[in-house]
């Protein structure tokens, strides 16, 4: 994308003056000098800075909630209230296991944190530093450049970003116009959870320190076990992001559009330059009802007409016709020039294929089931032999013969020998013989078609007896079917037997199932257990370690809480 070209024209790294709460320019904190200040919020200040270390420039976050803590002469962070101290103290510990957290990926949609650790009574997360534009501010100052071929690009780098976040059991929860930034180069970022934040606003019982209106779902209001949080969250809150840069604004906050749904679907509104299929995928993503939105970002990202992952390419190598879809949606939305027309988007697609490639793939699906052309075209041949020698043959005969001679596949298609039989020899009798022997082959008689039959009707059908099918035809015609159906009957038992279990974990600890990390609560605050009994172990540091065990075959719901404290 010419993102650099467009952007290159704005600064993005702005030295603001800050508020009496930042730290002074030149202060040092180990090896890193702060040397500008490039945002304040309410519950951080982001500095830029420089590692005389490592020679290079980086950004530092620090914890400072400004509605509980100031900045004392000694540059140390200080409660302004005693009353205050648990709920900062709390958040404090939410920011360094935010940092733990991140530290663990390397993805380049990720925000990248080098190291953390804690100094004037507070903390501090040092990070790579990106140079680029939030989303919010290039919809605001540069609108041009937002396009679908421009917003299929950005996002597809978020979804794999998040995708990364899933296969570790962690949740964003935080997705909003101002956390994504674009770098000059056309990289996008996503950036911190607001973890911090989220905490804060749970013991205040502040909704709204905690949520971002417009981008939030209605289950992140409900907070409820009924209605689970999930990828279906973030995707909801990615598809606000994309509703945003399309209209301009936010769309209605998810709990008005539950008593009363105003908006405007973008599929019925008018929008250059945008195709149909990706206003309907940004359409269904914002559905009020969880269930009713994509469950996941590969889902999602169908429905967007984005190219395939970067790990899905790499599962799928090998298979031509993947490999082929996915060089042909590469160049043109990458070649594209965003904001220069309102045009609708290109999309590259292969060109058909050439007749004998039609051809070549027809015989290779002849081959692969022969035994009922075969048999049809022995029948065939008796039928013609028969309309040979019967008296009084006329053109009418000929013509039905030669039309039923072309429709028989190539001789070089047959994989099963058929004995000649000459046509002066073949009676009506023994052409209804052969085509009755053909039908029959091709239906009924077939062992491998009468026992998919039962299996794909039975609604009982179990794993083993489908595993017992896939080992007594292991390269049949009806592998790919079995296969698909025993995914299913396993997914549904699967479901059958999980277990919901609930967290309330205060002020934060990481959890442990079977000694294999789930992710830190909050945000988590739900797990699925399959059934059998489980070692739950909650951790946090300075505190010893809470240990459970959660027998998942006895119920199918279940809670957590415990509280880590020095009492």
């Amino acid at each position: 994308m010419n993102t650099e070209k467009i952007l290159a024209t704005e600064a993005s790294t702005a030295k603001n003056a800050g508020t009496e709460n930042c730290l002074a320019i030149g202060t040092r904190l180990n090896d890193f000098e702060i040397t500008g200040i490039l945002g304040e919020g309410g519950f951080g200040i982001v500095y830029l800075a420089f590692d005389h270390s490592l020679q290079r420039t980086v950004a530092i976050k620090e914890y400072m909630p400004g509605a509980l803590a100031g900045r004392s002469a000694d540059t140390s962070v200080t409660v302004r209230s005693e009353r205050h101290k648990a709920t900062f103290e709390a958040g404090l510990k939410s920011f360094i296991n935010e940092a733990r957290l991140l530290a663990q990926f390397d993805h380049p949609s990720l925000v990248k944190v080098y190291r953390f650790w804690e100094e004037n009574k507070t903390a501090y997360m040092v990070m790579r530093h990106y140079d680029g534009h939030t989303l919010k501010q290039i919809v605001n100052k540069r609108p041009k450049l937002v396009t679908e071929a421009w917003l299929r690009f950005i996002f597809k780098q978020i979804l794999e970003a998040l995708d990364t976040l899933y296969r570790s059991k962690i949740l964003h929860r935080d997705i909003s116009p101002d956390n994504i930034i674009v770098q000059k180069n056309g990289v996008a970022v996503l950036l911190d959870f607001g973890s911090a934040r989220q905490i804060i606003g749970d013991m205040t019982q502040g909704m709204t320190v905690i949520l971002k209106p417009g981008y939030a779902p209605i289950e992140q209001y409900a907070d409820d076990v009924e209605m689970p949080q999930g990828s279906w969250t973030d995707i909801y809150a990615l598809a606000a992001v994309m509703y945003f840069a399309i209209m301009k604004s936010p769309p209605p906050i998810s709990v008005g559009r539950v008593v009363k749904d105003t908006m405007l679907p973008l599929q019925d509104g008018e929008h250059a330059g945008f195709s149909a299929k990706f206003l309907k995928g940004i359409d269904l993503a914002l559905a009020i009802q969880p269930q009713d939105r994509p469950q996941s970002m590969e889902e999602f990202r169908q429905l967007l007409g984005i190219s395939s992952f970067a790990s899905v390419r790499k599962s799928r190598k090998g298979r031509e016709e993947h490999t082929a879809g996915i060089q042909a949606d590469g160049p043109d939305i990458l070649s594209t020039v965003p904001g220069k027309d309102a045009n609708p988007v290109k999309t590259h697609r292969p060109e058909p294929k050439a007749k004998h490639d039609q051809d070549a793939g027809l015989v290779a699906k002849l081959r692969a089931r022969p035994l009922p052309f075969v048999i049809a075209g022995a029948a065939l041949v008796l039928l013609a032999g028969y309309f040979a020698t019967r008296p009084g043959t006329n053109k009418s005969d000929d013509a039905a013969l030669a039309l039923a001679q072309q429709s028989l596949p190539a001789p070089a298609t047959a994989a099963v020998a058929v004995p000649v039989v000459k046509a002066e020899a073949a009676t009506a009798s023994n052409a209804t013989a052969v085509a009755a022997s053909a039908a029959e082959a091709s239906g009924k008689s077939d062992p491998e078609q009468l026992a998919w039959d039962r299996l794909k009707e039975d609604n009982t059908v179990t794993p083993e007896a489908l595993n017992a099918f896939l080992q007594q035809y292991p390269q049949g015609k009806f592998v790919d079917a079995a296969q698909a159906r025993l995914k299913e009957v396993k997914a549904a038992k699967a479901a059958a037997t999980k277990l919901n279990l609930k967290l309330s974990i205060k002020p934060w600890g990481t959890v442990f199932v079977d000694g294999v990390q789930q992710g830190a609560s909050p945000p988590l605050k739900n797990i699925s257990l399959t059934a059998g009994k489980h070692k739950i172990r909650v951790t946090n540091p300075g505190f010893p370690d809470f240990i459970t065990e959660i027998d998942a075959g006895k119920s199918n719901a279940a809670t957590i809480e415990h509280e880590f404290t020095n009492k």
